[in-house]
């Protein structure tokens, strides 16, 4: 019975060898998916750090500091939604502190070309204004950038960006003390990708 079993297990083996499909060299393979850099449901956070430019104050204002987190969600590999806070430092030609903190809300259209990604993003929201101990809240904000990033990795990207943003500052009780803060922040980007 030992002998017989051996004999069958070879020729299952030799058959098996004979009816296998050889790869033959002129065979062609095709793969027809396409690798997308981002797709719908990816994810990333993002900190920003760089120097922050008025650009409505004449010499009265000095250029500043400036940084922020963000999120983003991909809806399509190049249309997402998200939001992103800024914390925005400057000072006066009376060495008073201006911060501004806006928080928005808004689309980003994202191009790739390679491992280089091109965001643009629309937001609106709100901001949290303070100039010589007068606290302005909620004032509107609205902000447009626009950046240059290189994918190092699935997981990270690396970049730099320009945020412009306007924030109008108009108090109901001191119609006089209106303003219209407009501001370009530019600066470098670590995004983390998930």
């Amino acid at each position: 019975m030992k002998r017989f079993i051996s004999i069958m297990s070879a020729l299952i083996l030799c058959t098996s060898a004979l009816i296998a499909q050889t790869y033959d060299d002129e065979d062609d393979y095709y793969d027809d998916y396409i690798y997308e850099q981002n797709g719908a449901g990816d994810q990333f956070l993002k900190v920003d750090l760089g120097a922050n430019f008025p650009l409505n104050f004449g010499k009265q204002l000095y250029p500043g500091i400036g940084g922020g987190i963000g999120y983003y969600r991909f809806l399509t590999n190049k249309l997402g939604v998200g939001g992103d806070v800024q914390f925005c430092w400057n000072q006066t030609i009376g060495k008073k502190q201006l911060s501004t903190m806006p928080l928005t809300f808004g689309v980003m259209y994202q191009p790739y070309f390679g491992k280089f990604e091109f965001p643009m993003t629309l937001n609106i929201g709100l901001a949290y204004v303070s100039l010589q101990n007068m606290t302005y809240f909620p004032a509107l904000a609205a902000k447009a950038s626009a950046g240059a990033y290189y994918r190092y990795s699935e997981q990270w990207s690396f970049g730099l960006a320009t945020n412009l943003y306007w924030i109008p500052m108009w108090p109901k009780d001191h119609p006089e003390k209106n303003d219209n803060g407009v501001f370009i922040n530019v600066g470098f980007t670590l995004r983390y990708h998930f």
